[in-house]
């Protein structure tokens, strides 16, 4: 089975415009592209803790970029956002989300009680067991927040901490569950594929288990990947 729909793809690095074109190459019918809100000029000062990873953008540019860059290719192109959920300052992010239309948003978790998950960090079993399950209660909470079309990266943790929980299984089921629950799609994500595609299977699995709608995404950050 073909895979023909990106839901998960960013722009600072390049343009709308350029990964649209890719995208196009690749196949692809449907590009949905979903920048960070940490990118965005207005989002900066609640986010700043979140270091850029590219040239600043304004929502109102990067909306532009995106709504014009399918003129003359054979592809759709979503506008989307990757949107960080953090306890505390959810209101103020969509406070920022709710001026504009969107095609979609991804809800996040970058960080466990300001923990940021994808800096190297160094944990022993216990800690790490116990951030694992923290991971786990705010993916849920993300997905019963009603403010996301798609819950993305579910199993990112394990980029810096590989002491899972002997209750894994039990975690993503309960996951899946509350996602079908809320008609929230759980992501397959391209980046996690590639690095623990055992994970994932797991991931895919308690989604099966559960019939809870799944999204596809690459997490390309340049039109090469």
């Amino acid at each position: 089975m073909s895979i023909d729909t990106d839901f998960h793809s960013h722009v600072s690095r390049s343009s709308a415009r350029e990964m649209a074109q890719s995208a196009q190459e690749k196949g692809l019918r449907v590009l949905g592209l979903s920048e960070h809100d940490f990118q965005m000029e207005e989002a900066r000062s609640t986010l700043e803790h979140l270091s850029p990873e590219g040239p600043l953008l304004t929502f109102p540019t990067y909306i532009e970029e995106v709504r014009t860059a399918h003129q003359g290719l054979r592809l759709e192109v979503r506008l989307g956002m990757e949107v960080d959920f953090i306890p505390g300052k959810n209101e103020v992010i969509q406070a920022f989300l709710q001026s504009y239309t969107w095609d979609f948003l991804i809800g996040s978790v970058h960080e466990v009680d300001g923990l940021l998950i994808e800096r190297d960090n160094k944990w022993g079993r216990e800690e790490g067991e116990a951030l694992w399950l923290r991971y786990f209660e705010l993916l849920r909470e993300a997905v019963n927040s009603r403010y996301f079309s798609l819950v993305s990266h579910p199993v990112r943790m394990r980029s810096r901490n590989p002491f899972m929980p002997s209750t894994l299984d039990e975690e993503l089921e309960h996951l899946a569950a509350e996602a079908t629950r809320c008609d929230v799609a759980l992501e397959i994500n391209g980046y996690d594929v590639l690095a623990y595609p055992c994970l994932v299977r797991h991931l895919a699995r308690a989604c099966a288990l559960h019939q809870t709608p799944i999204s596809v995404g690459s997490d390309a950050h340049n039109p090469g990947q």
